[in-house]
């Protein structure tokens, strides 16, 4: 079959997602995020040669998938992997660049500072739209002479109050001043007008250069004053404060910039730590102790999990499938209605319902023994609460699954089991087990790396509590491994997202070492079938 040329109306929008495309790597790059602007622009080249090449045709249906798999399961990938090597926490949260670039930015009032008193004068232009007149404080002196004060005037800008946020263009907030006419535009507002929309605290954010001198900014809230850098640029990576003399400079293996005397100053900024996340995990008490007893619980939460669910929804199989029960269908359709409700609706009212103070199990339990279980509070009872729901939520699957594998087993081996006196515990374990599990291993072992990761159980139910005793930080006894590593990311004060991503790196090694078996068993299975 002969290459297909692009039609023009393929032409016409291959150009113009394109150029949308080009738009937002441009947006992307002005950002400072260069890698992922690389990255997008290489997806939009190979985008345009796939569509528009006749000789890519045929991989023009598979490469949304392929994008969207590159995005969503690859780039994430790749992205906590190398994380995971870095020191990336709530003290380490900007880049370097953006670090020196802050310290670039931070000015000081020189001890012969030049104050200004101000008025706002709003503008007809909108109704946030002001300008500001300076006056300096006391004139200047030429020779023998005191000159005139100081006035300057600003072009309109727009200034909202904090509590309606910042303008549109919030990176623009530095201003060219000019000097003021005789005769002022707009309406001057007074003090009471100015304190109490809290104009005063909106304007800290702006900046007004002098013509031909140093920048003014407010100070406190009658005044403006002269503003000069604090930090001189001494080349390469070292800094000068203008104040106090101090030079310093990076340390990339603290993450921080320090000065002659090895102390930090400033925000500290992400650097590469190696394998220090992973030697935590195995190496530092505060973390290693919570991991090993969340990493075996997990373990155990998993298998229980499986083996109970399987069990139960094995059971009930069995006896829908006894041929002498009335009403099969009906019981079949009940007992699958907790696979067909969300289950994250389940979980929340399951939370309810186990409330130690006004829940429905607690209440029916105190009403006829006299109790009232601390499902909440008490560790085991906690377990025995999660593994209740999960069982709930589960069997239905497990039910599922066995009665399609029953209904493909011969009844003549029954028949004949019979002819030989066997009794059901007999044709149970002996003929029905052995002949189902093998290809129900495959999604056994699946439900268990699924269980392995359940995130939204734990997170809805109990949101990892109680408290792990003898433990810092935010593990908790009923913690699994992935909301462990949710609570350190997002949760902790500390944001450690650098360990959470080396837990979170584990724990992929363990689901894809599951996914390979698993994978084997059904391709054994297919050969033996």
């Amino acid at each position: 079959m002969a290459a297909q040329k692009p039609s023009p109306l393929q032409l016409v929008l291959t150009t113009l997602v394109a150029v949308l495309a080009l738009y937002i790597v441009f947006r992307i790059y002005q950002s400072g995020q260069v890698a992922i602007a690389l990255t997008m622009l290489c997806m939009t080249g190979l985008f345009v040669y796939v569509y528009l090449n006749a000789k890519a045709y045929t991989y023009r249906y598979l490469f949304p998938g392929l994008l969207g798999f590159g995005v969503f399961v690859i780039f994430p990938l790749i992205y906590t992997f190398v994380i995971g090597f870095t020191r990336y926490e709530a003290t380490h949260l900007l880049s370097y660049s953006r670090v020196k670039a802050d310290f670039l930015q931070q000015t000081y009032k020189p001890e012969d500072a030049v104050n200004y008193t101000y008025k706002l004068y709003r503008q007809e232009s909108g109704d946030h739209d002001y300008r500001l007149f300076l006056e300096s404080r006391e004139g200047t002196q030429t020779g023998d002479e005191e000159a005139p004060p100081l006035r300057f005037w600003s072009e309109p800008f727009t200034l909202l109050p904090p509590d309606l946020g910042k303008p549109e263009k919030a990176d623009e907030l530095r201003f060219e001043l000019d000097s003021a006419p005789e005769a002022l535009t707009g309406q001057a507002l007074k003090l009471p007008e100015i304190t109490k929309p809290k104009l005063f605290i909106a304007l800290r954010d702006y900046e007004f250069q002098i013509p031909d001198g140093p920048l003014v900014a407010i100070d406190g809230l009658r005044q403006f004053s002269t503003q000069l850098p604090l930090w001189k640029n001494l080349g390469g990576s070292r800094l000068e404060n203008q104040e106090d003399g101090r030079i310093i400079e990076p340390d990339k293996e603290l993450g921080y910039f320090v000065d002659s005397e090895g102390n930090t100053v400033g925000f500290g900024f992400r650097t590469w730590s190696g394998a220090e996340n992973y030697q935590k995990i195995v190496g530092d008490d505060r973390v290693k102790g919570p991991f090993i007893r969340i990493f075996i619980w997990t373990v155990i939460f998993s298998g229980l999990s499986v083996l109970l669910t399987f069990a139960l929804g094995m059971v009930l199989a069995v006896l829908l499938e006894w041929e002498d029960l009335r009403g099969r269908k009906a019981y079949r359709t009940l007992l699958i209605l907790p696979y067909a409700v969300p289950a994250f609706l389940s979980i929340l009212v399951f939370k309810g319902m186990f409330n130690q103070e006004a829940g429905a199990i607690n209440e029916f339990l105190n009403l006829a023994f006299g109790m009232k279980p601390e499902w909440t509070t008490n560790p085991v009872l906690a377990k025995s609460m999660v593994l209740i729901v999960n069982i709930w939520l589960g069997y239905p699957y497990m039910m599922l699954i066995a009665t399609g594998v029953l209904q493909s087993i011969p009844k003549q081996i029954y028949e004949a089991s019979a002819i030989d006196g066997s009794n059901t515990l007999h044709n149970f374990f002996k003929l029905t087990l052995p002949l189902i599990l093998p290809p129900l291993i495959p999604l056994l072992i699946a439900s268990f790396a699924f269980n392995f990761n359940n995130f939204n159980l734990i997170f809805l139910l109990t949101q990892g509590g109680p408290k792990m005793v003898n433990s810092t930080g935010v593990a908790g006894e009923t913690d699994i491994l992935v909301t462990y590593t949710f609570n350190l990311a997002f949760l902790d004060s500390g944001n450690n997202y650098g360990l959470a991503c080396a837990i979170a790196t584990i724990l992929f090694f363990i689901v894809g070492t599951l996914a390979y078996i698993n994978l084997k068993l059904t391709q054994r299975n297919a050969v033996l079938r």
